[in-house]
């Protein structure tokens, strides 16, 4: 993410609002892509498909970053304003959200950023790397099913603090949460990963570029 002096200035002076989706993404597939344009329907001006180098919450992917970056970037291709982004690939340490919004305030201080979770993540959010000053920095978005349950006496402050409509969100710089409905497939990296090693038939699950890229490289087999 290097920038000559010109490039650097463009940086800084860009702005929007732009959803920042984390994840392993080890394959990306369709039920990604699916969330990443309905953000974009939303109102966000540009996503970024964030791939973790070392996710602090789950195991390591199987794929390599350079591997998953490829992906993203295949997978982005059509769609307009979805972007795949290395900032965690070029950090060695632990891929923690609140680092990166720093880092992608810092670089793009005009730019309004929410943070994007699915509602398992939102479940152990408080337990996250610094949660409240990632909300200094950036809104949150949980994709959310209908009726949350289950959430802590900390997350129900914070709701009660913070909650608002997608429209409040998509107006605020940062500090707000929105629990959102998203469509939703039935579609798990986990479960592509076994399809494809019993050798399964897994078109239409992911774009046909990453599905030419895995037949490739061989992965997950």
């Amino acid at each position: 993410m290097t920038a000559t002096n010109q490039e650097a200035l463009a940086v800084s002076e860009a702005t929007g609002r732009w959803a920042l989706f984390g994840g392993t993404f080890d394959p990306i597939h369709i039920g990604h892509l699916r969330i990443a344009a309905r953000l974009r329907d939303l109102g966000f001006d540009k996503v970024l498909l964030i791939p973790n180098r070392i996710p602090p919450h789950r195991p390591q992917p199987q794929a390599s970053g350079e591997q998953r970056l490829q992906m993203l970037s295949l997978a982005c291709r059509e769609l307009d304003g979805v972007e795949a982004c290395d900032i965690e690939l070029l950090r060695d340490d632990y891929s923690y959200s609140a680092i990166t919004v720093a880092a992608l305030k810092a670089q793009f201080p005009k730019v309004s950023f929410t943070w994007v979770m699915g509602q398992d993540a939102w479940q152990g959010f408080e337990h996250w790397h610094q949660p409240l000053e990632l909300l200094e920095q950036a809104n949150l978005l949980v994709v959310s099913r209908p009726g949350l349950q289950n959430t802590s006496h900390w997350q129900e402050q914070q709701l009660e603090l913070r909650q608002r409509s997608i429209s409040q969100l998509l107006a605020s710089e940062s500090g707000t949460i929105c629990l959102q409905t998203l469509p939703e497939l039935d579609i798990s990296a986990s479960y592509l990963r076994r399809a494809i090693k019993q050798g399964h038939n897994i078109h239409f699950l992911v774009p046909d570029a990453v599905l030419d890229f895995l037949n490739q490289q061989q992965l997950y087999r």
